[in-house]
């Protein structure tokens, strides 16, 4: 399985699950940037899940994806860090791609750290630690996540933290859901 993110696609070959997102205009607040749209022409993003990568020039990234056991959804949602907020050190249940729609943001993962700006993507695999550091000295930075989640996790956080310790600091970030989207695909 692939998930692939694409900008503003005319058509996409072999898929076999789509969410698109549109942006809307920035108030500068910790709401989420865009929402979920059933227009593929009009989107400004979609997640596509699919048996092969996708290609192209509009394809801003594409990665293998496993599968959770059982059940799956796609979840699309929008973080929201304001100036100063941090996510310590955590994992998520599922895999997917991240894409920063506004503002300045540190990544640290286990083996690199790198500092994302506006229209960069990465891929963080289910399970993997990582911290996150806001670096705007004003206004918002957000990121939209499509991750590949267990349909258990329908409706709630799959955030765990690395250290239980760190339940003690402030977690300013907001995340906003936008769909969970069942999966269903053929045995065959």
């Amino acid at each position: 399985m692939f998930m692939s993110l694409l900008r503003t696609p005319a058509h996409i070959p072999n898929q076999l699950a789509a969410v698109a997102w549109t942006p809307q205009v920035d108030d500068g607040s910790t709401d989420p940037l865009g929402q979920i749209t059933a227009d593929m022409t009009r989107a400004g993003l979609v997640f596509v899940l699919s048996h092969q990568a996708q290609s192209g020039a509009n394809v801003l990234m594409s990665n293998p994806c496993d599968l959770p056991v059982g059940a799956a959804m796609l979840r699309v949602d929008e973080v929201c860090f304001p100036v100063g907020a941090i996510a310590a050190r955590h994992t998520h249940a599922g895999a997917g791609i991240r894409h920063l729609v506004r503002g300045a943001l540190q990544i640290e993962a286990d083996d690199h750290t790198q500092t994302m700006q506006v229209g960069d993507c990465w891929f963080e695999a289910a399970g993997k630690p990582v911290r996150a550091v806001a670096l705007q000295d004003h206004g918002v930075t957000s990121f939209l996540r499509g991750m590949v989640i267990p349909a258990a996790y329908a409706g709630r956080s799959t955030f765990q933290l690395a250290d239980p310790a760190d339940a003690a600091l402030p977690r300013l970030q907001v995340t906003h859901r936008h769909i969970d989207l069942p999966l269903q695909f053929d045995a065959g």
